[in-house]
């Protein structure tokens, strides 16, 4: 079987590459300018993206599937015209497309930030509802694609929907928004962290689990590929004892990040570098739920993760090997 990859480059996108390979599969791969991730790889290789409605009708020619992965993260809560015409208007141009070229599977990535996590003392699974109007807008964004999916399904294609946690793991090139967390604790460059945290799920794990959904997902089904929860502490202090070092980062409540926002948005400002960290960032800390479940992956897909201790230590490793720390 041949399977086409949006955002084939991507932290995901290139585990999902491998994982497909792996399992014997043939892969096309869109690729919008940076392929350093998987450019080593036995892959074809269709330069575009998902606006691009001709780089999707040859990337998906005498595919048996496509598995979407592109999109674009950033946390505020401001229409921002690209993170929707990427997330919403691309995840169309997908299904749309794979419908045309007579793809007979999709799998969709979702989010798990699809999903209102309040109230955050009843576990998230996939009947929890949608967010709304007032969440971060990449949220909305990725609840809208969730949408377009489902109903897609409704329309009789084969659409599998996933939605990851946060994710983390080698290989990570570019690095991902963890990757570079991981980096800058090994370094010391975080002098403590705030309490709040999120779920975790490696990388690979999470590849296996869209390929176990390609094979196995139920059309019209969505799947949540997550891990467990850790608090920023909790992870620190694995990322430390990967490194080999005694030192363990001090948690600080959650209210003074908040009096810090006004000084880390001068300082980002002031040297032209993203912030450290935005409101965003502090209420999804806040309002996180520690409850996220795979229990229907696990059951229907095999879905399973590992530690995250083995994780972190893997992606140490993997950094270190490559010369990133």
């Amino acid at each position: 079987m041949k399977i086409a990859v949006t955002g084939a480059a991507g932290h995901i996108g290139s585990a999902i590459c491998r994982e497909l390979l792996n399992k014997g599969y043939e892969v096309q791969a869109l690729v919008y300018n940076d392929c350093e991730a998987i450019c080593e790889l036995p892959v074809t290789f269709i330069k575009g993206n998902v606006l691009d409605r001709a780089s999707l009708e040859k990337l998906m020619q005498a595919c048996d599937a496509v598995i979407h992965t592109a999109g674009m993260i950033e946390l505020g809560y401001t229409f921002v015209q690209k993170v929707y015409d990427i997330n919403v208007t691309g995840t169309k141009n997908v299904l749309e497309i794979a419908r045309e070229s007579g793809v007979k599977k999709v799998v969709h990535f979702s989010s798990i930030h699809a999903f209102n996590h309040q109230p955050s003392d009843v576990p998230i699974d996939e009947t929890r509802h949608f967010v709304t109007e007032k969440s971060v807008f990449y949220d909305q964004t990725k609840r809208d694609g969730h949408m377009q999916a489902q109903e897609a399904a409704k329309n009789g294609q084969h659409v599998v929907i996933v939605c990851p946690t946060s994710a983390v793991g080698p290989p990570d090139h570019k690095p991902s928004k963890l990757g570079k967390a991981v980096i800058d604790i090994y370094r010391g460059s975080v002098p403590a962290v705030v309490k709040g945290g999120f779920d975790f799920a490696d990388v690979r794990d999470m590849a296996r689990g869209t390929v176990l959904a390609l094979e196995k997902g139920r059309a019209g089904e969505t799947y949540i590929l997550g891990g467990k929860y850790y608090t920023i502490k909790e992870f620190s202090n694995l990322v430390l004892e990967a490194k080999g070092t005694k030192k363990r980062l001090v948690e600080l409540p959650l209210f003074v990040a908040s009096v810090g926002l006004p000084f880390v948005k001068s300082y980002a400002y002031l040297t032209k570098k993203a912030p450290l960290y935005d409101k965003a960032y502090i209420d999804i800390l806040q309002d996180g739920n520690k409850q996220t479940l795979s229990t229907k992956a696990q059951k229907e897909l095999g879905y399973s993760v590992r530690e995250l201790g083995e994780t972190l230590s893997d992606t140490v490793e993997w950094f270190r090997n490559s010369r990133r720390i």
